[in-house]
């Protein structure tokens, strides 16, 4: 039995992480997401260098030819700034450390490598597999570069305004499948449309170490989505159908981001946006997300 203090302890926990749920709901709301940078503003300019030093930011950058506030304009234009290219020896130290390190599935336990897959089934059971989070991914020294590249945090910084306090990536296959779409859209969820909502502000960049076309796993998403949703879509689920979609916003606001391995791009994931299932081939994606 917890003594009176564990017992307020337990009560206090309980009531910060339920605050903490609700709170970031509101950050469907764009007007959220903005209070919510200005106070981190206002909070880090007291002291800058502490959050900055924290990130451990690297000396020189990885990426050439980007202009930061431009990408900073086109991300609050539209939603999506593109051409982070990541130079072939980091992608095939990524994709290298995919294809040694055991992932998983959500909603399994079972660990697998990539290469045990074929044809969207595990063979060593037959089992249907739509994707693996590779475990460990803090691990790869290509990807910890990326992670505390100066340009992309700066990117970051100009665009939330304030210097991230947290960060975490997912390296993940998507694995090709002859299954229908409407069928792989009921057991791989980031194949709908939906929009995330991921703490009280946050934005994303995604990196393909695969080649990716039109029928190997391409990011789709709706510009300027971002920061114009109906009232009715912000207050029912985050997930909405593909008619509903191209009804609301028009299939000239569709954006298919295909890419050859290497390349990268910086969203606001607040935009409705979801994974094409793949095909012809399997993809791996690198995602990187900022809060």
């Amino acid at each position: 039995m917890p003594n009176k203090l564990q017992q307020e302890h337990l009560k206090n926990d309980f009531y910060q992480r339920v605050r903490k749920k609700y709170l970031q709901r509101l950050s469907r709301f764009y007007g959220f997401r903005q209070a919510y940078s200005l106070l981190q503003n206002k909070l880090q300019s007291l002291n800058p260098t502490v959050y900055k030093n924290c990130l451990k930011i690297r000396d020189q950058s990885i990426f050439t030819d980007i202009a930061v506030e431009k990408a900073v304009a086109d991300m609050r234009d539209c939603g999506v700034a593109f051409d982070l290219q990541i130079t072939p020896d980091l992608v095939k130290e990524i994709d290298d450390f995919a294809r040694i390190t055991p992932c998983k599935e959500p909603g399994f336990n079972d660990e697998f490598f990539a290469d045990d897959v074929k044809n969207g089934r595990l063979q060593k059971c037959e089992r249907r597999v739509m994707r693996g989070l590779v475990n460990n991914v803090r691990d790869c020294q290509a990807i910890k570069a990326i992670i505390h590249d100066p340009l992309l945090l700066e990117i970051v910084h100009q665009y939330l305004q304030y210097w991230p306090t947290m960060i975490t990536q997912h390296l993940t296959w998507s694995f090709a499948s002859d299954l229908p779409e409407s069928e792989i859209q009921k057991s791989y969820p980031p194949t709908n449309f939906h929009y995330d909502i991921a703490g009280y502000n946050f934005m994303t960049s995604y990196f393909y170490i695969t080649d990716v076309d039109i029928d190997s796993g391409p990011h789709i998403m709706i510009k300027n989505s971002h920061k114009q949703k109906p009232l009715h879509m912000l207050l029912a689920s985050n997930c909405q159908a593909d008619d509903a979609m191209l009804d609301q916003y028009g299939r000239e606001n569709q954006i298919v981001i295909t890419g050859k391995k290497g390349f990268g791009f910086v969203q606001d994931p607040s935009c409705f946006h979801k994974v094409k299932a793949p095909v012809i081939s399997n993809r791996l994606l690198l995602q990187i997300r900022y809060s």
